[in-house]
């Protein structure tokens, strides 16, 4: 079924970052901040993104949090709400649940990120991590992933101009197509996280308030990030 050399890829989307600390990050990039210090200063200013600086610091796997070790960890998934574009790793919600309750924050949140993403993470790095706790924010809107000769695609029906976009259009009309498919992952992660023994959460990006912005003023903000680890710790 497969060739005899196959392996399946684990890999991060950020692999290219492994072990660096870098200032911008595609959907928070310099080139949308100078853009929006010109279109939308008044609103960086009200969230107080003006000459405010970070880094985007990843692991050895190119993940953003720090190394994987064998202290008692919470395991993240989901797409750029988890991975925290556009914020201060202080000011994301997987790390501040995580220092609520003094665990290990490992976080597979990739941006742009779909539910196949997250299984396929899940998958490869589970049984590494040992997590005591697995918490899945699933992933807004339609979404696929498609490894392409070791590249990991995002595909959403807003792609317009790629090869895929006929497919994704009629994928993408019925709903039952994005309901399977998201069904069908969060069962499998389900199913590895009870064969483990391992506490499972889902959670909805709709419960997810908008209070303020991130710096790249399409996420959400610093408050939204810590009323909504409120609400995640008290599912936990």
């Amino acid at each position: 079924m497969y060739d005899i050399d196959f392996k399946p890829n684990y890999d991060s989307h950020y692999k290219m970052h492994a072990n660096k600390s870098i200032d911008w990050l595609r959907m928070d990039t310099k080139e949308l901040y100078e853009k929006n210090l010109k279109e939308n200063y008044n609103l960086l200013k009200k969230n107080n993104w003006i000459d405010k600086s970070f880094t985007y610091k990843f692991n050895s796997h190119g993940f953003r949090c720090e190394e994987f070790t064998t202290d008692p960890t919470i395991m993240f998934l989901g797409c750029s709400f988890t991975c925290g574009i556009g914020l201060p790793i202080e000011n994301i919600w997987p790390e501040i649940v995580s220092n609520k309750l003094n665990m290990r924050c490992a976080n597979l949140g990739q941006g742009a990120g779909s539910n196949d993403t997250a299984f396929r993470l899940c998958h490869g790095w589970i049984d590494n991590i040992k997590p005591k706790i697995v918490v899945l924010l699933n992933p807004p809107g339609i979404r696929l992933e498609m490894i392409d000769a070791c590249f990991m695609r995002h595909l959403s029906p807003s792609h317009v101009n790629s090869t895929y976009h006929v497919f994704l259009k009629d994928w993408a009309r019925d709903d039952n197509n994005s309901y399977f498919n998201s069904l069908k992952n969060t069962l499998a992660i389900e199913n590895l996280c009870r064969a483990r023994d391992i506490k499972f959460i889902i959670l909805e990006t709709n419960a997810f308030i908008r209070n303020d912005f991130a710096r790249d003023l399409a996420h959400f903000g610093v408050l939204s990030n810590s009323k909504f680890a409120e609400y995640v710790i008290s599912r936990l």
